[in-house]
């Protein structure tokens, strides 16, 4: 049997890629960015998607695409990057502190659309910030919107490198159900402590070794930055698994501010984490450039059939952006055993 689910604020399509393949059945998914619309289009046109701000789609217009009887879950990710941790949260400019507001209050429509559809599961992506944004009142907020629609909803700050995904990469996500299920969360099957008796975290070497081969050769997404001699200069003095020695530059490559765009990846570790930025990701382990959108995307592990539409930084920051998909299936095959507890409980009644 397949499950209806919608993916709001689905982007690249990261969240819902590991739920599909797990088995449950898409129904629509619904951004608000022209862009993330071609690439869904080039990638899953079998799924519906609305390209429009979700605060001006009706109920009814979402339920035209998922016909009789109740949606089984509902999965998002919403924009965060109001509150992400990179960068300054609020700007002393009125337009771009509403504009992150505008950003935040996504999280808030996403659980208001909770009361109007009532899916049995419901599963959140967000940002390590959403923790500490207003002192913890703003997600507190959020869990009692859930709550008040009847809820039992649970938070955790999950690392996928737990999970297999060849990077280090911090995400709070939020699980609920409304069937009498206590909320629990799928356990970690790697980690970087020999005492948990558990396989290692995974190296990004392994996800992008074979790239390495291929050169100058064209390959889609595959497209390294043109950086600058002075750029190239300071990447060579960077070890691998290290950052640019900031306190011992020669004069003519000393600047004000290095980000991290400054740091090499090591083969031995988990990628850092990929976030979008300025046309730059870290660095690669051997070679003196930046990662491409294609290396990003598979650290990401995305398969190398999803193509990202749009100019390099365009397509990084949707790649940037996404749900790892190793992690969403992982994610999404627990729901379906939680699922199959409350059927087996008789908790779960099938529309």
């Amino acid at each position: 049997m397949s499950y209806k689910t919608i993916d709001l604020f689905s982007g690249a399509g990261g969240l819902h890629i590991g739920f599909e393949n797990a088995g449950f059945d898409i129904k629509l998914c619904i951004d608000n960015d022209n862009l993330v619309e071609q690439t869904h289009k080039r990638n899953f046109p079998n799924i519906p998607i609305i390209n429009r701000d979700i605060r001006e789609i009706t109920v009814d217009e979402i339920k035209q695409y998922i016909g009789n009887g109740t949606l089984d879950v509902v999965i998002g990710g919403p924009p965060c990057q109001g509150f992400s941790t990179i960068g300054k949260r609020v700007s002393s400019d009125p337009e771009k502190r509403a504009k992150h507001d505008s950003r935040n209050d996504l999280v808030l429509v996403y659980a208001n659309l909770i009361k109007d559809f009532r899916p049995k599961f419901i599963v959140m992506e967000n940002v390590k910030g959403i923790l500490t944004l207003k002192n913890g009142e703003y997600l507190k907020n959020v869990m009692k919107q859930l709550e008040d629609a009847g809820y039992d909803a649970k938070y955790k700050l999950i690392n996928m490198a737990d999970y297999g995904v060849p990077e280090i990469r911090e995400r709070v996500i939020i699980i609920g159900n409304r069937v009498g299920l206590p909320v629990s969360f799928p356990e970690p099957d790697h980690s970087d402590n020999p005492d948990d008796d558990l396989p290692g975290w995974n190296n990004c070497w392994d996800a992008i070794k074979d790239l390495e081969l291929l050169g100058d050769k064209p390959a889609i997404n595959h497209v390294a930055l043109k950086h600058t001699a002075k750029n190239i200069a300071r990447y060579k003095l960077i070890p691998e698994g290290g950052r640019l020695p900031e306190d011992d530059l020669p004069p003519e490559l000393y600047r004000r501010n290095f980000g991290n765009t400054y740091k090499r990846l090591s083969r031995t570790r988990p990628a850092l984490t990929m976030v979008p930025g300025n046309d730059a990701f870290p660095i690669h382990p051997t070679l003196h450039r930046s990662l491409t959108v294609r290396e990003a995307a598979r650290i990401q592990t995305f398969p190398d059939s999803i193509i990202f539409e749009g100019n390099r930084r365009q397509q990084g920051h949707q790649v940037g952006n996404a749900v790892p998909p190793m992690f969403s299936e992982k994610l999404a095959n627990f729901i379906l055993s939680e699922i199959q507890k409350a059927k087996d409980s008789g908790l779960y009644e099938c529309d």
